[in-house]
């Protein structure tokens, strides 16, 4: 899990010293009952960054799972000298569709904006989830 958390930071430091972001996005993935999100979040500025892990509430790990994944996206986000000058906010076991209301809903193919992010994402995943102004918001597995 070590590495990907690293390959996660490392992806993510490269898109955001780059500056704008190609609007694109992962194909639709079924939303999970039970799944809840854990990682961090950067919303204080107009470009929303999520380092997001979908955990499932029914697994015997999933707290450990969690404990685990925020740990480690911390440890690497105070390594790095431009994710940490962003103001990051712990996401803890919390809903799909808390995180989504915090400035990462998606609108559908239908144009009704949608909360339960996790519909775009797979459970037991980590993703670079990014929403800037009116572009479309980005979900990449990492």
């Amino acid at each position: 899990m070590g590495k990907m958390i690293n390959n996660i930071i490392k992806s993510f430091a490269i898109a955001f010293v780059a500056g704008g972001m190609v609007a694109a996005s992962a194909g639709v993935a079924n939303a999970q009952s039970g799944s809840r999100l854990c990682g961090w979040v950067a919303v204080g500025t107009p470009m929303k960054v999520g380092l997001l892990y979908e955990a499932r509430k029914k697994d015997v790990s999933y707290k450990k799972q969690c404990k685990k994944v925020i740990s480690k996206m911390h440890d690497q986000i105070k390594k790095d000298a431009t994710l940490s000058k962003l103001k990051w906010t712990k996401i803890n076991k919390k809903s799909c569709e808390h995180v989504g209301k915090m400035g990462f809903a998606y609108t559908n193919g239908n144009g009704e904006l949608k909360n339960d992010i996790c519909e775009r994402m797979k459970a037991k995943k980590a993703y670079k989830v990014i929403k800037q102004g009116k572009i479309r918001t980005m979900f990449e597995r990492l």
